[in-house]
């Protein structure tokens, strides 16, 4: 069957399962929307709940909505560095983060645009 769905930061685990049972379409030509799971996730610390989330470049003014697909990283800001420092701080411990650690790592210490 296939699903039709919006890119998220960190899904939870309930959409990493329709990603397996499913085939995906993903949505990227429509607006985007703020104060979603798109550029935020939510992850479990030793304090409680910690919202990690993506800086984005709104383009506002005259220019009005834009497409999630053309929606800019604002990289003045050393989030990707915070998000994985976080990451390591909360979950370190935990089982098998040693095994996903080398294949995370990467998508924290590249720049990305878009």
């Amino acid at each position: 069957m296939n699903l039709l769905l919006h890119p998220t930061y960190l899904p939870d685990i309930a959409t990493y399962a329709t990603l397996v049972q499913n085939k995906i379409i993903w949505e990227v030509c429509d607006n985007y929307q703020k104060q979603t799971y798109r550029n935020r996730a939510f992850i479990c610390t030793d304090q409680g709940k910690f919202m990690l989330n993506i800086p984005i470049k709104h383009v506002g003014g005259q220019e009005g909505r834009q497409k999630y697909k053309d929606v800019r990283l604002d990289n003045d800001y050393r989030w990707q560095r915070q998000h994985w420092r976080t990451l390591q701080t909360a979950y370190r411990t935990s089982p098998f983060f040693e095994y996903y650690e080398d294949d995370l790592a990467p998508l924290f210490m590249n720049n990305y645009s878009y």
